[in-house]
C-alpha cells in the first residue's frame, strides 16, 4: 500500500506515514470515526493552547526559548497563537461596538469623537499583523548589544507576547466593560503601558538584563513606539482626507 498524501511505500501496519507523517486510514469514512478525529482535533488544540497561555503567564521565557530551540509539539506555534489572539480582538471590538455600546472612538482629552478611529478599529486585526515587524525590530535593536537572538527569533518572541497580552486583554475587557462605565481610550492607554511592561519583563528573563537596562530599554521602546503611531496616524488620516472619507471641519477642535 502507498501513503495517499506523498504516495510513499508503506507497510500495511503503519498508523502514520514514516514519510510525511499522515496518518494512514484504514477504515472507510463514517460518522463515528469523523467525530473522532474532531474530537482529537479540538482537544489536541485545547492542551497545546490552554498550555501556551497558562505558561506564557508562569514560565513565559521558557516558552519563547522552548520553541526557538527547537521545541515545537509541547506549544502552540507563535503563528497560530497570534492569529487565534488577533480574530479576538477583532471579535472583542464588535462586541463592545454592538453590544456593550462602548464609544471607542471618543476621546478623554479633547472630549470629541476622532472620526479616524472608525477606520484603525475597523481594520484592528490587519494593523495587528502590519505592525508585529515594526514590534521586533524595536525590540530587535534595544538588545541587539546582548547578542542572544535575531530579529525572527524577536518576531517570534514578540508574536508570543502580544499574542499573549491580546488574549488576556479580551477577557479583562469583557469583564470590565460588562460591569464599569470605563473611557475606552484611557483602558487602552493603561493597558498598553502593562503590556510594555510585561513584554520587557520576558525579554529582559531572556537576555538576562539587569532591571535598570530593562527599564530604559523600555523607556526607549516606548518612545519609538510612539513615534510609530504618530506615523500610523498621521497616514490613516491623509488617506482619508484624500479618499474623501473625513473633512479638515470634521478633524478641526470644536
Amino acid at each position: 500500500m502507498e501513503c495517499k498524501n506523498c504516495h510513499a511505500n508503506l507497510q500495511s501496519l503503519f498508523d502514520y506515514c514514516p514519510t510525511c507523517g499522515a496518518k494512514v486510514i484504514h477504515k472507510r469514512l463514517t460518522l463515528k470515526n469523523v467525530s473522532q478525529d474532531l474530537g482529537h482535533l479540538v482537544f489536541n488544540l485545547d492542551n497545546t493552547l490552554f498550555k501556551t497561555f497558562r505558561h506564557l503567564i508562569s514560565l513565559p521565557e521558557v516558552v519563547i526559548t522552548s520553541y526557538i530551540s527547537g521545541v515545537r509539539k509541547k506549544y502552540m506555534n507563535p503563528t497560530g497563537y497570534f492569529a487565534i489572539a488577533a480574530t479576538l480582538g477583532g471579535l472583542l471590538i464588535f462586541i463592545l461596538r454592538n453590544i456593550y455600546h462602548v464609544n471607542l472612538t471618543h476621546s478623554s482629552i479633547t472630549d470629541q469623537d476622532n472620526p479616524y478611529m472608525v477606520t484603525v478599529f475597523d481594520y484592528r486585526t490587519l494593523l495587528a499583523y502590519l505592525i508585529l515587524p515594526f514590534y521586533a525590530l524595536f525590540t530587535w535593536l534595544l538588545f541587539l548589544g546582548r547578542k542572544k537572538m535575531n530579529y525572527t527569533e524577536h518576531l517570534v518572541a514578540n508574536a508570543y507576547i502580544i499574542g499573549q497580552v491580546s488574549f488576556v486583554q479580551v477577557i479583562v475587557s469583557l469583564i470590565l466593560f460588562g460591569l464599569l462605565k470605563l473611557q475606552y481610550d484611557v483602558f487602552n492607554w493603561v493597558y498598553l503601558l502593562i503590556t510594555i511592561v510585561y513584554q520587557f519583563y520576558v525579554l529582559g528573563k531572556i537576555h538576562q538584563t539587569r532591571f535598570g537596562g530593562t527599564f530604559f530599554r523600555g523607556l526607549a521602546y516606548l518612545v519609538l513606539l510612539s513615534i510609530l503611531m504618530i506615523a500610523i496616524g498621521s497616514l490613516i488620516i491623509y488617506m482619508l482626507l484624500w479618499t474623501g472619507q473625513v473633512s479638515m471641519e470634521m478633524l478641526s477642535p470644536k
